[in-house]
């Protein structure tokens, strides 16, 4: 009898014992920013002025999200975002190579995210005064140094909208902008202006760039690389593009 008591006793620990182990948890996400600046289409700013939106946003979170990455997206002026990112407070951006301000603070992937172009433009209505607006901490890969040493004047603002708004008024004789924000910003108001002259400067890939400092840069650099070797001749958004519109599950993946 006292010998069945003992046996009991072990068998109830041992169920309990089974109960109480930790069962094993599904991966929980990493939680890292997303620093973007307005760069009407591709990114947007919203009626709030806080948050943005477009295709580049939609094609970063998707695949990040893949990645397994929860992502939060801040949206800012190019001068606080390169600051964020070499604090680490923003653990990757999208930006074309050459930034001075955010070369060395980042890594970027092997892999361009999309291409651009810079434009110069003239108002032939406006006195040649060499008045130019652009984008306060962008030098345009060298570009605006070499403006500078022409004898140009350079009105800084905060967004490419701002910039191209500020030509368009008048104010300049002359803008230094990317094509696609000027584009968007012409067809959404009443179109090109007949005595605009738009000359190509610079034809330039953009990339994902992950900050120096970011908690998870090397996870962000080494899952990005692989997930992004299949994309060939081609750059991560045009081949978002095709691939959502079929299926976009386990495009981006790497393991």
């Amino acid at each position: 009898m006292k010998r069945i008591l003992v046996n009991s006793c072990c068998l109830i620990f041992a169920l309990l014992t089974f109960c109480v182990q930790p069962q094993e948890q599904p991966l929980k996400k990493k939680s890292i920013t997303l620093g973007v600046v307005e760069f009407p289409p591709l990114v947007i700013k919203g009626s709030d002025n806080v948050k943005c939106y477009g295709e580049a946003v939609d094609a970063s979170i998707a695949i990040l999200s893949q990645l397994q990455f929860n992502v939060n997206v801040e949206c800012m002026p190019p001068a606080r975002l390169f600051e964020r990112v070499k604090t680490g407070k923003v653990d990757l951006t999208i930006n074309v190579q050459g930034t001075s301000a955010l070369d060395q603070n980042a890594t970027f992937l092997k892999t361009p995210f999309v291409n651009l172009s810079i434009v110069l433009l003239r108002n032939k209505m406006v006195g040649d005064d060499k008045s130019i607006s652009a984008i306060r901490g962008y030098d345009y890969l060298g570009i605006r140094q070499t403006l500078q040493t022409q004898g140009f004047t350079f009105f800084d603002m905060a967004t490419s909208t701002d910039a191209i708004h500020l030509f368009d008024i008048g104010r300049t004789s002359h803008l230094i902008s990317y094509k696609q924000p000027y584009l968007h910003y012409i067809n959404k108001q009443r179109g090109a202006l007949p005595n605009i002259e738009m000359s190509e400067q610079l034809s330039v890939q953009s990339y994902f760039a992950i900050s120096n400092t970011g908690k998870y840069k090397d996870d962000l650099v080494r899952q990005l690389e692989k997930a992004t070797d299949n994309v060939d001749n081609s750059t991560i958004l045009e081949f978002f593009r095709s691939t959502n519109q079929h299926n976009l599950s386990g495009a981006f993946r790497a393991d």
